[in-house]
């Protein structure tokens, strides 16, 4: 989910601490000696024993709350917070994922009162206590709609927070000004929206009438939107009255194009990056994972739309209805 990879993606938080070596000790109890627990820290997974007690030790760097995940064999995660001199973490099998500990972080303990309340009320009650705290905010902005929180307890809560760390809601904001407005269908008329792309070109989707469009809507850590990318071009390619636009929705050029040069993906279609409301059309969309894909018909009408990456159902998707 996205969400998921929102959380890892966010690594460090905004308040400077002094800098200082850590040494950083991760230890498991309960899941015996062949664990298979993998460690991650951000979006990098870091060699780690597979057998044994210690999974890691290692003095490390570290001057802001930095985020780390624990998966297990299942692929269910434990999620930690280090701090500064703050590096002893025991992830424990009894009670998993929710009895990791991290010895004098308050960082992991304010994660931990948001991330297990055990309900809305106590959830709201949590984030008001850490309202400006970058972490409560963090997990707020990432995993609000699994929570099934009402608009007024959503609001309640962004208004809590000082202007100043508001940016920090952007997806909260971008649901609530969009709340109660239809998502696109099947079947309904094209949102349209512009964006640009990382060089400043701007690309309007009304400027496509009369051609099909292909929106592709995807993220720079969406390993199946990479591995997608060399079948779609082949396919889109056979069809001269076709566009395709992909709109990504992190901000991570310089690692988008690594990527794309690593994997030696050159797409020749637009790839859009910012734009007004940018957001608020990813939640007009609905986008809850990527990549998302809606065919709009020559004359702006939604007629397919999809999730996934594979060549075979794109290209029976464009056979069906490109005439």
């Amino acid at each position: 989910m996205k969400y998921l990879i929102g959380i890892c993606l966010l690594l460090l938080c905004t308040n400077a601490l002094a800098q200082e070596k850590t040494l950083v000790t991760i230890r498991q109890e309960g899941f015996g000696n062949k664990h298979g627990l993998k460690l991650i820290f951000g979006n990098q997974l870091i060699e780690s024993n597979l057998k044994g007690e210690l999974l890691y030790s290692k003095e490390i760097e570290i001057t802001e709350p930095i985020y780390g995940m624990i998966l297990n064999k299942q692929n269910r995660y434990s999620g930690f917070w280090l701090e500064p001199g703050k590096g002893e973490v025991i992830i424990k099998k009894k009670g998993f994922p929710q009895n990791t500990v991290v010895k004098g972080s308050k960082s992991h303990q304010v994660y931990q009162s948001l991330k297990f309340a055990k309900d809305n009320d106590a959830f709201i009650q949590a984030f008001i206590n850490h309202k400006d705290n970058s972490i409560a905010i963090g997990v707020l902005n990432t995993t609000f709609k699994f929570q099934g929180f009402s608009k007024e307890e959503l609001q309640s809560m962004y208004d809590a927070v000082s202007l100043d760390k508001k940016e920090g809601l952007s997806y909260v904001r971008a649901h609530l000004n969009t709340f109660g407005l239809d998502k696109v269908k099947v079947g309904a008329q094209v949102l349209d929206f512009e964006g640009r792309d990382q060089n400043g070109n701007t690309f309007k989707t009304q400027d496509f009438r009369g051609k099909y469009l292909l929106l592709d809507f995807a993220s720079t850590g969406c390993g199946p939107c990479w591995t997608g990318y060399p079948g779609m071009v082949e396919e889109t390619k056979k069809y001269e009255n076709l566009q395709v636009l992909t709109y990504n929705e992190d901000e991570e050029i310089d690692a988008w194009n690594q990527i794309a040069t690593r994997r030696n993906i050159k797409l020749p279609w637009p790839v859009l990056w910012n734009g007004e409301d940018k957001l608020e059309v990813f939640e007009r969309y609905n986008v809850e994972g990527w990549p998302l894909h809606f065919l709009i018909s020559p004359d702006g009408k939604v007629i397919d739309s999809w999730y996934g990456s594979g060549p075979n159902q794109l290209a029976r998707t464009l056979e069906k209805h490109i005439k």
